[in-house]
C-alpha cells in the first residue's frame, strides 16, 4: 500500500503533522472512533475512561505521524495503543484501591464516615423542626390521613378507617399536604 501518512516536507525530527496528515487522522478518528469506543467498554470501560483512553491513543498517533505507515497499520496500531492503555488504568486503578500496605493510613483512608457531616445535621434539624411546625397545623383529620398514608395505606384503606368518603381523604390530603410542603 506504501506509507500514505508521510509529509514530505517534514522530517523524522519534529514532533507535529502536518496539515495533510491531521486531515487523514480526522478521517482516520471518525472511521474508527465508535468501533474503538465498543472494544473498550466491551473490555469493561466507563465511557469516561474509554473516551479518555481514545483521545490519549489520537494524541499518540498525532506525535507518532511523522514516522509514516498505512492506513491499515494504523488501524491495528490505534487498537493495539487503546488496548494497551486500558491494561495500564486497570492495573493502576487496581494498585490505587489496594493502596499500599506498607502505609499505615491506608485503611483509614478507605474508611468513610457514613454519618453526615456537621453541616448536614443542622440541615436536617431544620428540615424536622419545619415539618414538625406544619405537622402541628394541620387539623386532627389531616393529620391521621397524612400518617395512615405514610404508612402505606391507600385512600380507600384510609376513607374506611376514618369513616368518611374516599373523596373526602383525597381533600384531606391534598390540604395537608399543601401546608407541609
Amino acid at each position: 500500500m506504501g506509507m500514505i501518512f508521510a509529509c514530505p516536507e517534514k522530517s523524522p525530527s519534529t514532533d507535529e503533522a502536518c496539515p495533510r496528515d491531521r486531515r487523514r487522522i480526522m478521517e482516520l478518528y471518525n472511521d474508527i472512533r465508535p468501533a474503538l469506543n465498543a472494544y473498550l467498554c466491551g473490555r469493561g470501560l466507563s465511557h469516561d475512561h474509554s473516551e479518555d483512553i481514545i483521545q490519549e491513543t489520537f494524541l499518540r498517533l498525532v506525535r507518532r505521524m511523522p514516522y509514516g505507515g498505512t492506513k491499515d497499520k494504523l488501524r491495528v496500531w490505534v487498537f493495539r495503543v487503546a488496548r494497551n492503555l486500558s491494561v495500564d488504568l486497570y492495573r493502576s486503578e487496581r494498585r490505587w484501591s489496594r493502596g499500599n500496605e506498607s502505609d499505615p493510613y491506608a485503611v483509614v483512608r478507605e474508611r468513610v464516615d457514613p454519618a453526615p457531616s456537621p453541616e448536614e445535621m443542622i440541615l436536617l434539624i431544620e428540615r424536622l423542626a419545619h415539618f414538625r411546625t406544619a405537622l402541628a397545623q394541620l387539623t386532627p383529620k389531616q393529620r391521621q390521613c397524612l400518617l395512615l398514608r405514610a404508612k402505606g395505606l391507600r385512600y380507600r384503606d384510609i376513607a374506611v378507617a376514618l369513616g368518611v368518603s374516599v373523596q373526602r381523604v383525597g381533600e384531606l390530603m391534598q390540604r395537608a399536604i399543601s401546608l407541609v410542603k
